[in-house]
């Protein structure tokens, strides 16, 4: 089989789509490519579409919440290139009352999880390690022990980031820190 050559879009079915629009394109800084009563399709790149909702109409009585423990996507992950677009981005959110419900240290990667207004889970992360490390730590006994890593607190990663303070122990896991280089 061959792979694909990328990640091109995802589609949300959904009863409130004036807010999920709205929300998308300030958390994404999207435009709108296309809308109607029905669709309305958005991008943040050079792509013709990154999202497209589908318009439901009204909620059915008795409300169309799905549990978080529903069968279904957990989460979509995107990637940002540093640990200064993250700090960027999540200052950004913040200001507008967009709150991680999760910031993780996974190891690999340092994540914040967010959810949009259908509870909708995203993953907002950088990469820590190059691809070899990260499969290398994967298959180490801490990350056995482990597999979804420790909470940590992004004000004070805001707070050291910006003070121009040590991060390395914020970042990384407590299980990590004699392995990572400083």
């Amino acid at each position: 089989m061959v792979a694909p050559s990328k990640f091109a879009h995802v589609v949300y079915q959904t009863h409130r789509f004036e807010e999920m629009i709205a929300w998308y394109a300030k958390v994404f800084e999207a435009r709108v490519q296309h809308r109607d009563d029905r669709l309305a399709f958005l991008t943040y790149d050079d792509e013709h579409h990154r999202f497209a909702f589908l318009n439901l109409g009204p909620a059915p009585a008795g409300g169309s919440e799905k549990p978080m423990e529903a069968p279904g996507v957990h989460h979509l992950a995107y990637t940002w290139r540093d640990l200064g677009e993250l700090v960027d981005t999540y200052k950004r959110l913040k200001s507008y009352g967009v709150l991680p419900f999760r910031p993780i240290r996974h190891g690999m990667t340092l994540s914040m999880y967010y959810r949009d207004p259908d509870q909708n889970g995203l993953e907002f992360q950088i990469d820590l390690m190059s691809a070899d490390a990260a499969n290398a730590f994967m298959a180490s006994p801490a990350f056995a022990a482990n597999s979804i890593g420790e909470v940590f607190d992004p004000e004070e990663l805001l707070a050291r980031y910006e003070g121009g303070g040590a991060v390395q122990d914020l970042i990384f896991r407590s299980d990590q820190k004699e392995s990572v280089p400083a």
